[in-house]
Parts: C-alpha cells; structure tokens; sequence
C-alpha cells in the first residue's frame, strides 16, 4: 500500500510539474539584416501624400560620433500623411544642398507612410545625418535617427522599411511598455528569444525585436514562413498577445 502511494505521489508530481522548460536558442541573430525576411513590402500601401521644404533652422540632432547637439542650418521639412499628421524631417546641414538633403528626405517617406497609423502619430519627427552609421532611436523624445549611407545600403537590401519600423518602436512604444508588468511578465512566462539581439538586450531591444514578426503576422498573414509563424506562437505566445494588444 505504502508502495503504491509513492508511486502515485510521484506520478502526479511529475504531470504537476511547472518548472519551465530550457530556453531555446534564437530563430536568428536579429530580425532585420539576418533574416532575409521582407517583413515589410516596398509595394506595400501607404499614408504618404506630400513633402515640403519649409527652409533652414537650428535643431537639435544628435550625433553618436560627436558631442555636437545643435546644427544652426538644419534642412527641414514637412512630410504630410493622409490623415492630416505631418513629421518632420530635418537633414543636417552637412549635406550641403536642398536637393540632395530632400533627396534622402524622400527615401523615408513612403518607409514612415507603411508605419500603423497610431505609432506614426506619436513620432516627434526624424534626423538625418550624412553618413556610415547604424540607426538609433530617443525613446522619450520620440524620435529616431538615420544615416545617409546606412540608410542606401539599407535599401539595396530592402532593409529601410524594416529598420524604420524597428526604430520607430523604439521611438513610439518604448516609453509606455517596455518597463510595464505586463510586458515583463510575458517575457519571463515564454522564457525565450527569437532574436540573438533580444536575448542579449532584453530590457531595451526585446520589444522591437519581437515585434516586428509578431506585426507582420497579424498585418500581413503567412508572409511570415510557416516554421517561423510556428515557433512564434510556441514559444513566445505571451508576448504575441501582448503586442497584439498593442497593435489590434
């Protein structure tokens, strides 16, 4: 008798178990340049209607490579969408030109027109520097930097959509839910990382990160892989429920 209850205690111990399973290794490095994936089309529609030049004016833009905040001759100007919001994009005088200023201008537009409408409503406005460097994003200020020629190898690799979104999340979303409970609390439930990125930043790039595929799922369902589409909904459900809260 007391042979059989061992068993039986050991049975129902083990189908009670809620120790969480090892994590995982990452799907991918990150979600953009190591994944090949076109999570976001150049075809795809956008709210993009106009861009005007409305001259030169001192901003702040700052700059990983200096310490230098304010550019007194900053190209500025005015990207309108269709439901009335205007960003602004302000080009550092480096560039020398209007024209070449408004040329990466009109690189970006059609990238911020793809963005859902809520985010782009919130985005402050956008930097432009001349140069080699990766983008980056102020999540209290609410707006994101970019470099000219980052910005071209970005496109040739049908990257500059991605990049935006990734950057815009971070410029948008951060400030009112990376530090939730919520949000913590699914990343300890899923106890995994799709990206190597997120895994090794979970405070500040793991939304980003993660939202990009989950986004996409939603907005534009099976352009994802089925393995891919798969392994999201396994292995970080919380998350996808949190930010389908955010985006539906």
């Amino acid at each position: 008798m007391i042979r059989r209850l061992i068993i039986l205690l050991l049975i129902v111990g083990c189908a009670t178990d809620t120790t969480p399973l090892p994590p995982l290794l990452p799907l991918f490095e990150n979600s953009i340049v190591s994944t090949e994936i076109d999570f976001i089309r150049e075809s795809d529609p956008d709210a993009f209607i106009s861009i005007t030049y409305k001259g030169q004016d001192e901003k702040e833009m700052p700059d990983r490579r200096n310490d230098i905040l304010f550019d007194t001759n900053t190209y500025v100007f005015e990207a309108s969408f269709s439901n009335g919001k205007i960003v602004e994009i302000w080009a550092h005088s480096s560039f020398g030109d209007e024209n070449i200023a408004q040329e990466f201008a009109d690189k970006l537009t059609s990238r911020l027109g793809k963005l859902p409408e809520f985010m782009r409503d919130k985005l402050s406005h956008v930097v432009i520097h001349k140069g080699d460097l990766t983008a980056s994003a102020e999540w209290l200020g609410h707006f994101f930097v970019l470099y000219s020629d980052n910005m071209n190898t970005r496109i040739i690799n049908n990257d500059l959509e991605e990049t935006v979104f990734h950057e815009s999340v971070h410029a948008t979303l951060d400030a009112d839910h990376r530090e939730q409970q919520g949000w913590i609390n699914a990343q300890k439930r899923d106890n995994n990382f799709i990206t190597e990125y997120a895994q090794d930043n979970p405070e500040t790039e793991d939304l980003a990160e993660s939202a990009i595929f989950i986004y996409t799922m939603l907005k534009y369902p099976a352009r994802l892989s089925e393995d891919v589409e798969d392994w999201v909904n396994t292995h970080i459900p919380n998350r996808f429920e949190y930010v389908r809260s955010i985006f539906e």
